[in-house]
């Protein structure tokens, strides 16, 4: 019997998709989130993650002209202002916010995660980022490690953070207004954490928050990001496009969670997927041939989006051709960006590369209701388990709903998914099965 399926809601607080035909509604505004959040709410997906970036990156060509014109990846609101109100619209699904620990002061971190904790009653996500963008070192005015280094300053972060989210015991809280006392002294402690790169007194002044600390996700497909993610993480996502590579992947992840003393069933991977759905195979078909055919708008948008993700400038090279090797220690950002398109000896050119990244990382799923439910169950039989993401802009309300009024009560006939919320929190639900 296969386990039952994870499934997340993955997009940003930025302008993608806003040009889109069907796109209503103001993408600065809160609703769009909060409904499509009640979408996957009604689905009993397990979270809703935003992406975020804190600069316009010039990547691409040396300018930020694609990105401002585009409105792609760095035009981007505060995801953890947005978590709020999402929170607020739901009551069980989980708000992932996306904040780096490299620009943010790791006590602003773990007292702004810890209420929101409070506020959403155990429902938040913080998606861990070191941050490849050059643009945000510099709107900051701050020194741009190299990429592993970068590891090394968030692993001694999370050190920290852990003990500033423990230093209330869980039982510290008292309230009792006959004696008027608020909490047991005995039981809150000074930290004193001192580090190579942090020092902080503590103890946070935030009391125990539902959760204890916030359910914890990362993206790491480097080597140093993979260790960092199974030393620490409650979920990694990742972008797959082939099953052989889900497959090696999920088993190298779970072979790294062991290696650090952990249990690999309080670890899940989640793919991030976008099946093209059609209630026909007719209809699939013609999805198909208008996402095999983008507009060069599309492409050089993708090509610019895929420069920012990898902190280098793609268009150096010859779009008709496949990219020459490439040493991907001297990738500062994403560094497993494009490697996933050059696997068991694909070699795409750069224009397939980008008409792929353009249509939504799909992995290869498309067909009827029926047909990607299949296909859903196909890849977790593979694979393993855990999950997906499903990667959709917050203008794309109707694709959101037919998954979940088509897809979604397949796999839960099939026992695939769950029918309702058990946990009280995130991290509960995560880990029901």
């Amino acid at each position: 019997m296969t386990k039952k399926i994870h499934f997340g809601w993955f997009t940003e607080y930025g302008p993608i998709g806003w040009d889109h035909p069907d796109a209503q509604g103001d993408w600065r505004q809160p609703e769009p989130y909060q409904q499509m959040a009640q979408l996957c709410e009604k689905g009993c997906f397990d979270f809703a993650l935003f992406a975020d970036h804190l600069g316009i990156t010039s990547s691409f060509q040396g300018s930020m002209e694609n990105y401002v014109k585009y409105g792609l990846n760095g035009v981007n609101h505060d995801s953890t202002l947005l978590c709020t109100m999402v929170a607020a619209a739901t009551k069980h699904l989980g708000v992932g916010t996306t904040v780096s620990t490299m620009l943010t002061p790791p006590y602003s971190l773990a007292r702004q995660t810890a209420s929101l904790d409070h506020l959403s009653k155990g429902r938040v996500a913080w998606n861990i980022v070191t941050t490849g963008n050059t643009a945000g070192f510099l709107n900051f005015g701050a020194e741009q490690p190299e990429h592993d280094t970068r590891y090394d300053i968030a692993e001694e972060y999370l050190e920290l953070c852990c003990q500033l989210w423990s230093s209330w015991e869980p039982d510290s809280i008292i309230m009792d207004k006959k004696t008027g006392v608020f909490a047991d002294p005995d039981k809150v402690h000074r930290i004193n954490f001192e580090g190579k790169y942090y020092k902080s007194q503590g103890p946070l002044n935030v009391t125990p928050s539902p959760q204890g600390r916030p359910t914890l996700i990362q993206a790491g497909s480097s080597e140093r990001g993979k260790d960092f993610a199974a030393k620490w993480a409650d979920a990694v996502i990742v972008g797959m496009h082939y099953l052989e590579d889900m497959k090696a992947y999920y088993e190298d992840m779970k072979a790294r969670v062991v290696k650090f003393g952990r249990d690999p069933e309080q670890f899940k991977v989640f793919f991030i997927v976008k099946p093209v759905l059609g209630q026909t195979e007719e209809l699939v078909n013609r999805k198909l041939d208008a996402l095999d055919h983008p507009p060069e708008s599309a492409i050089h948008a993708a090509l610019s989006a895929l420069s920012s993700r990898m902190n280098y400038d793609l268009s150096q090279f010859n779009i008709d051709e496949p990219l020459p090797p490439m040493d991907e220690k001297q990738i500062q950002g994403g560094q497993t960006t494009l490697s996933r398109f050059y696997t068991s000896g694909r070699r795409p050119t750069l224009r397939e590369v980008a008409a792929e990244e353009a249509a939504g990382n799909k992995g290869g799923i498309a067909g009827t209701p029926e047909q990607v439910a299949d296909r859903l169950q196909h890849i977790m039989e593979t694979v393993g388990g855990d999950g997906f993401v499903v990667r959709v802009d917050t203008h794309d309300y109707a694709y959101m709903k037919e998954f979940v009024d088509t897809v979604v009560p397949i796999l839960q006939q099939r026992d695939l998914m769950r029918k309702e919320y058990t946990g009280n929190t995130l991290r509960e639900n995560l880990l029901e099965f």
